[in-house]
């Protein structure tokens, strides 16, 4: 169903594009425009489809790796990604076992979660202490009925399904967590927002 929805909206257009006849020019650019959406909604979900299924089938080897490190990387990139967005780090060195490229992927995708629901000039705090990744957002906060289900795949809770994804981004983030004996939690901040942590039983040990 999450493929066959926008397949079919993509076909609908390209053949209105296709028959022509009668179309306004602005009509037209209306249409390229959505045909342009739409092939970019489907890339995103077919990676990240093809992402957890490379996530079941991982045979690269762990390495010892700087937790702290991986993230101040991934929050390098997300700044990129959300300019209207201040990120505040707080990372303390922190040693752990594991597969940067996967790391790397989960921690972008809690990144750009955070970043997604924060009010424009909202902030994102990102610490790394005690053996654990936490991201805390400022935005809406997730409503309490959604909290069990929100690392299912393709669940989108209500407040979520006008907005871009492809429902699968926090699916491969307990993926990601769970592959390497860790996981992966959320909750409602006190104070606001939504609170994710990330842990690492490595990095526990390590303490």
């Amino acid at each position: 169903h999450e493929l066959r929805t926008p397949l079919t909206s993509l076909r609908t257009n390209i053949e209105v594009l296709a028959r022509g006849v009668g179309l306004a020019s602005d009509e037209r650019e209306r249409l390229l425009a959505d045909v342009v959406s739409q092939l970019e909604e489907l890339t995103l979900l077919v990676a990240d489809v093809v992402e957890l299924a490379r996530g079941t089938e991982q045979n690269t080897e762990p390495e010892d790796l700087r937790l702290d490190e991986i993230v101040e990387r991934a929050v390098q990139r997300a700044r990129t990604h959300a300019p209207g967005v201040a990120f505040r780090t707080d990372l303390e060195p922190t040693l752990v076992r594991g597969v940067p490229s996967r790391l790397d992927r989960a921690l972008g995708n809690l990144l750009d979660n955070a970043a997604k629901w924060s009010p424009p000039g909202g902030e994102v705090e990102v610490g790394v202490f005690a053996g654990q990744v936490v991201i805390r957002d400022h935005g809406p906060g997730i409503d309490a009925a959604d909290l069990p289900f929100v690392f299912e795949r393709f669940y989108r809770a209500p407040s979520a399904r006008g907005m871009p994804g492809s429902g699968l981004g926090l699916a491969i983030v307990r993926q990601v967590a769970e592959s390497h004996g860790g996981r992966v939690t959320v909750e409602r901040a006190e104070s606001g927002g939504t609170l994710f942590r990330l842990q690492l039983p490595e990095a526990l040990r390590s303490a």
